[in-house]
């Protein structure tokens, strides 16, 4: 008996062993499991991609991360579409089974659907990411937008660095001008100044001059002849 008592024992205890592997069994099929999208199809949204992906099993978070405002802007202005576009992305799913199941039968694929639609030849490209939490996608963000913050506040510095020294160089070139113009200013007054000191060559000469020009020698007013006749008496 008491060997059939020790059996029974041990067999209910191998049932217990493996209802508990079944437990954890379906607590690990349970978990949820990421995919990381490492390309967007382009101007797709989030409602649209998770339409898709609720196709295969119960998805929970997306998140798509945009595309950068600057390069939106430029897109736009060399006329391409101003619509908002997303660079890269996460999906959760309810069942990390699921999740690794979706990326066996979709990476590399077309998206298919409807011939001629606007997505119909775009490719997926996704990966599983084993032991990966939302929390870690959390700390990536906020990690990424610190960087992000650092690199704008890098760039302004340097803007207001470049703007300060062409300033600068703007007052110094300012104050250089300003010397030139007055010196050339200087220049102009003191040869006006020898131009109005300077002898005219062309005035007509003085009497004394004309008289000095004449040898010291003075004409008289008394006609010749009254004067021969006064010397040959």
């Amino acid at each position: 008996l008491t060997e059939d008592l020790t059996d029974a024992e041990l067999a209910d205890e191998d049932l217990a062993d493996e209802d508990l592997a079944d437990e954890e069994v379906k607590k690990s099929r349970s978990k949820p499991g990421v995919i990381y999208l490492s390309r967007v199809p382009p101007f797709m949204k989030p409602n649209k991609v998770r339409n898709i992906m609720s196709q295969y099993g119960d998805v929970g978070r997306i998140f798509l991360q945009p595309e950068d405002m600057e390069i939106r802007k430029r897109r736009k202005i060399g006329g391409g579409s101003g619509k908002k576009k997303f660079t890269e992305g996460w999906i959760e799913f309810k069942k990390k089974r699921i999740a690794r199941a979706v990326v066996q039968a979709l990476n590399g694929n077309i998206l298919g659907g409807k011939k001629g639609s606007y997505y119909h030849d775009d490719i997926w490209t996704m990966k599983y990411l084993p032991r990966f939490k939302w929390a870690n996608l959390t700390e990536k963000l906020s990690y990424d937008s610190q960087v992000r913050k650092k690199k704008l506040h890098r760039e302004l510095n340097q803007v207001k660095k470049e703007t300060n020294f062409y300033m600068e160089q703007m007052d110094k070139n300012k104050q250089i001008t300003a010397i030139k113009r007055k010196r050339e200013g200087k220049q102009q007054s003191t040869s006006a100044t020898l131009d109005t000191t300077k002898p005219n060559s062309d005035a007509k000469p003085t009497k004394q001059r004309r008289l000095a020009n004449s040898d010291g020698k003075t004409k008289s007013n008394i006609p010749s002849s009254v004067l021969s006749s006064v010397f040959t008496q």
